[in-house]
């Protein structure tokens, strides 16, 4: 049997340890993580290999050469470009004959190759996926098999939402030869996106396994630490250059350390390394070859390369020093620092934790480095949340980080382009935004800077202008210390998740785009957005309609951005206003909470009902989101104005469609079927909501949050439009708002927030979905299954340790019943979880 190692990925988010090298020869525990591999296969009686190259491929073969040195014969079959994880196998067919092993060569594992191998045979399988649990599943291909082990679903890279289970793809297959018969030659394939599902849809046996041993991707710094200190401390059956004493230290050949120096084990100490006098290496510790450790140096939980050197009484704490660096005496290297190949750290430098200096650097003695040379460090291992890219003004949104992430925007368009940004009144906004502007300049845009507007209106924008995409900044609806950042595409959409992926690459790659001086941009400006708005806005409004009846409307701006354009566009249908909180006065919402909300909400529905007005509404600071109030003077919770926006919408155009997320009640169906219209479900974030609203037949999609899409205007949520189209509905049915809601159908819609901790998360869904598997559950957003009265939703919240449970059902005993039940099946799933970890 043959085996295809993957050696030709890039390995982005590992640089700068990869930013002379190719990912799989970069060492773990004195060897490099291809030669682990390639001891594996040997191991379990392959010898014969074939090697995909792509990324500084001719240092693998310089390395390997013909495999001789291990007993093995290697061939290598080389990508003129990048093919994907299926087509650059496919592009080494004419190597293989019979079935084959697939294995990354990049990731650390010691499984059982031959019970794998063994198992796809006693099976008959066409392809058998070998499969690993892990605790937090988000990177990786999450897979579910039945109880035979059949595939039944995967999805490469979820989100928490359709982490079904904890069992990932392990990148390790056994193959038949004639599947690479069904791939195109010379075309970027991809085994989990591409040529699974294709064999799962032409019911092909494919099947999973979970393999038996040690796994870990090596994707980050802090896996590639992890992975040295699980194969120093044997976790991971790896063969060691050395001789292991019984404290735990690992020491090869030609090794000295000096009879003063204290090492604590685990720790390995490679081939004529040196370990002076006093020096104290504090465990786990991976001392490669030829390194040089100086008198009274001090090494905690660090990986040192080959060649490096560490100067007299320097203090290393978990980092990695790669190959041919030099330290400088008294050097304090702190957590999380990374220094590349060849750099040179002067005497009494500081490198501030989580900073990375990219190879071939030189530091002066004495600096304090609190961020990477050049361009670099990391904020956090992912950029989004469900609310955009958010954090706190001025700690972790500083001017500089904001820079570098204008720098990635750009670098992410053809240099050129066009790109607006927008923010709110806030000065923190203001600071975001023109920190902003300065990296996208320096990467080549053409800035378009719309200064402050409604997020409608940069949306309107995106999509009628040639800019390639847009920002706004605003400030966070959850906490008025923090902003979000939403990135728009040129539909004036959410970017998507594979956009959103993309733009983090660039960003934790840290190889941005730079233009030379006389490329820089001028700054243009976009006088004219609003008026282009508004003009949109009553193209789509049956205006004379709403003049002719003359509503009397209570907007309570609450000192948003909508009070720039929605007064000149209520005068504009003769609409008589009482206006409640205009302006920018920022005083008001600063530390504003929930119950001070709902004061304020209670006060405007007071002075609605008062004057008599149709209609009373709330907007939010970004004009995207609002609160009803009735014609009786009575605030509508969003789950039930969104059933009457469905009931105004499906009146006035029979047979249209009404697109809400997976959480929202279940009357919103009940009224959409009983006026001959349908419902289609989305995922429950936002963005999902508007993706689907865009579809042809949508009249309305809601995010059950009092945000509203209209398709024929835009793909937004837009509170600004929805005033004026809510008039018009209404004036069109010539009903008022008390007595639709008094005709809806009735239900309790119940919520229920259960801790569980983020390592448990995928393995509670696994339990759940495996229990209930046969209760027709539906996968769309987390696990929905029916109940008496109703349905259940269990969805694992996307960036907070938590699950929510959700029923809709007839009556509010029912409800606490339901979610009570499913909340003890979270519960324990959790409770079984820790005593496995146990």
């Amino acid at each position: 049997m043959k085996a295809v190692v993957m050696a030709g990925g890039e390995g982005s988010r590992l640089r700068p340890l990869t930013s002379r090298r190719p990912k799989p020869l970069v060492p773990v525990l004195g060897r490099p993580c291809m030669e682990h591999i390639l001891r594996l296969l040997r191991r379990h009686g392959i010898t014969e290999v074939v090697v995909t190259l792509q990324y500084l491929g001719a240092e693998i073969r310089n390395y390997f050469g013909d495999g001789q040195e291990l007993g093995m014969e290697i061939e290598y079959a080389v990508e003129d470009r990048p093919l994907g994880t299926a087509g650059s196998v496919r592009n080494a067919a004419d190597l293989l004959d019979d079935t084959f092993v697939v294995i990354s060569g990049d990731a650390l594992t010691d499984i059982d190759l031959t019970a794998c191998v063994d198992l796809h045979r006693d099976r008959g399988a066409r392809a058998t996926i070998v499969l690993a649990r892990v605790p937090s599943p988000l990177e990786y291909g999450v897979v579910i098999t039945d109880p035979a082990g059949r595939i039944q679903r995967f999805l490469e890279k979820p989100s928490w939402g359709e982490v079904f289970s904890d069992q990932v793809n392990t990148g390790i297959y056994v193959v038949e030869r004639d599947v690479l018969d069904t791939i195109p030659p010379g075309t970027n394939v991809d085994w989990s996106q591409d040529v699974f599902p294709a064999m799962l849809q032409r019911r092909e046996s494919l099947h999973g396994t979970i393999g038996v041993g040690y796994w870990c991707d090596i994707g980050n710094v802090a896996s590639y630490l992890q992975a040295n200190w699980d194969a120093l401390e044997g976790r991971a059956v790896c063969e060691v250059d050395g001789v292991r004493r019984d404290d735990g230290v690992w020491i090869a050949a030609g090794a000295e350390v000096d009879p003063s120096a204290q090492v604590v084990g685990p720790a390995f100490i490679g081939r004529e390394a040196m370990v002076r006098g006093h020096a104290f290496l504090n465990g786990p510790v991976v001392v490669d070859r030829h390194v040089v450790v100086d008198v009274g140096a001090k090494v905690s939980s660090s990986v040192l390369w080959p060649h490096a050197y560490i100067g007299e009484r320097a203090r290393l704490r978990q980092t990695v020093v790669c190959g041919g660096a030099t330290l400088k005496s008294l050097v304090l290297l702190e957590e999380g620092t990374v220094i590349g190949d060849g750099c040179t750290i002067g005497a009494g430098a500081v490198i501030a934790p989580n900073v990375r200096i990219w190879p071939h650097k030189e530091i002066e003695p004495g600096a304090s480095v609190n961020e990477s040379v050049i361009w670099a460090g990391t904020w956090r291992s992912s950029l989004f949340t469900s609310y955009g890219i958010t954090g706190l003004n001025n700690v972790e949104l500083t001017p500089e980080w904001c820079a570098r992430l204008g720098a990635a925007w750009a670098a992410g368009h053809p240099k050129g382009s066009d790109l607006a940004i927008c923010r709110d009144r806030r000065p923190s906004s203001r600071m975001i935004k023109r920190a902003m502007i300065a990296g996208m300049l320096s990467a080549g845009a053409r800035v378009l800077d719309l200064s402050e507007l409604p997020i409608p209106v940069t949306c309107h924008l995106a999509r009628e202008s040639a800019v390639a995409g847009a920002v706004h900044v605003l400030t966070s609806p959850l906490d008025p210390r923090s902003a979000d950042i939403r990135i728009f595409d040129e539909r004036g959409l959410p970017i998507d998740r594979r956009a959103e992926r993309r733009l983090e690459n660039i960003f934790f790659r840290e190889d941005f785009r730079r233009v030379v001086p006389d490329e820089i941009e001028p700054i243009a400006y976009a006088d004219w957005a609003l008026d282009a708005y508004a003009a949109h806005v009553l193209s789509g409004i049956e205006v004379e309609l709403v003049r002719a009846a003359r509503p009397k409307v209570l907007v309570d701006y609450d000192f948003s951005s909508a009070s720039v354009v929605l007064p000149r566009l209520l005068q504009a249908v003769g609409a008589e206003v009482i206006p409640l909180h205009t302006g920018f006065d920022e005083g008001p919402r600063a530390g504003r909470g929930p119950d001070q909300f709902q004061e304020q909400l209670a006060q405007s529905a007071l002075i609605s009902r008062t004057v008599g007005a149709a209609l009373g509404v709330v907007v939010d600071a970004a004009a995207q989101r609002l609160r009803l109030i009735d014609d009786r003077g009575e605030p509508i919770d969003h789950d039930e104005a969104l059933a009457v926006m469905t009931w105004l919408a499906l009146t006035t155009t029979p047979g249209g469609t009404v697109v809400v997320p997976a959480s929202a009640p279940r009357p919103i169906g009940v009224v959409a079927a009983g006026l001959g219209g349908r419902v289609v479900v989305t995922k429950v974030d936002p963005p999902s909501v508007l993706r689907a609203s865009v579809r042809a037949d949508a009249v309305l999609g809601g995010d059950g949050n009092g945000g509203y899409a209209w398709a024929r205007h835009l793909a937004t949520f837009d509170a600004i439009f929805t005033v004026l189209e809510l008039l018009a509905l209404c004036t069109r049915a010539g009903r008022s708002l008390s007595s639709i809601r008094a005709e809806l159908p009735r239900g309790a819609h119940l919520r229920h927030d259960e801790f569980c901790p983020w390592e448990a998360k995928g393995r509670v869904m696994r339990v759940l979905l495996d229990r209930h598997r046969g209760g027709r559950p539906d996968l769309t957003d987390g696990l929905k299954l029916p109940v008496d009265g109703g349905w259940v939703l269990v969805l694992p919240d996307p960036d907070r340790p938590e699950y929510h449970v959700i029923a809709s059902v007839d009556d509010p005993a029912t409800a606490e019943q339901v979610v009570g039940h499913y909340a003890a099946e979270v519960r324990a799933a959790i409770a079984d979880d820790r005593g496995e970890l146990r």
